[in-house]
């Protein structure tokens, strides 16, 4: 079972026992749950935006990628200082490590990703190659009825194709799917309204050309393509 980003509006931290009713719940029917939450780190300073895995055990995945200005703020020291004297404190978000396994979760080793982390293939082959499946939860809520929601499950899509895996998305007011291996919409949610999607995925494995070369091909081309067109430019009548 796959919750959305940020699915409850509390610390993980905060809310164990709830979170354990849910796992002894889940494992007693045979499931597995995912879930996005919002989690404090062990120092008790560092904050985290992550999936949440309900198995046998508990893991976590934390977002790697993100968002500026939304998650964090790209500003100096003394913009922090303004923003605390005028009483707009603000905590970023801590990214998570590199190299972060895959979690365990309904016999399949997922690869997770957060809201737009999707966009960046190149950043999650490692992960993906030896994953089984593809997870992301994601919070479109903020796009409202624009097309950006849309926007956001073609990406969702490419990714799924680009790997050769099953990708199931779980999205508050975004698009939720059951993406297939060739990037068809295999099920899909109706929007803005409480839904439960059911579906079957397969897990897969194998690296597909771009899990083993990731955007390498294209950067060579493209390179190879402006040093040709810098020459005719040098010599036309070559």
């Amino acid at each position: 079972m796959v919750w959305p980003e940020a699915a409850i509006p509390e610390f993980a931290n905060e809310i164990a026992p709830y979170l354990a009713d849910i796992q002894v719940s889940s494992r007693a029917r045979g499931a597995d749950v995912l879930m996005g939450v919002i989690r404090v780190g062990d120092n008790g300073e560092d904050y985290y935006n992550s999936i949440l895995a309900l198995t046998a055990g508990v893991a976590f995945y934390d977002k790697r990628h993100l968002v500026p200005f939304a998650e964090y703020f790209p500003v100096p020291a003394m913009v922090r200082s303004w923003l605390r004297l005028m009483s707009l404190p603000y905590s970023d978000f801590k990214a998570g490590v590199a190299g972060q396994p895959p979690l365990l979760a309904g016999g399949m080793r997922v690869a997770p990703s957060i809201c737009y982390e999707d966009a960046f293939g190149s950043a999650q082959r490692a992960l993906v190659a030896r994953s089984e499946l593809l997870v992301n939860v994601t919070n479109d809520a903020w796009f409202g009825r624009s097309p950006a929601r849309f926007q956001h499950l073609q990406i969702s899509r490419m990714r799924a194709l680009e790997v050769g895996r099953y990708l199931l998305r779980a999205g508050n007011d975004g698009v939720s799917a059951i993406i297939g291996p060739h990037g068809e919409l295999a099920a899909v949610a109706p929007g803005y309204r409480a839904a439960v999607l059911r579906g079957t995925v397969v897990p897969r494995s194998g690296l597909s050309p771009y899990t083993r070369t990731g955007n390498w091909p294209v950067i060579l081309l493209a390179l190879a393509a402006a040093a040709w067109s810098a020459r005719q430019r040098r010599n036309p009548g070559s």
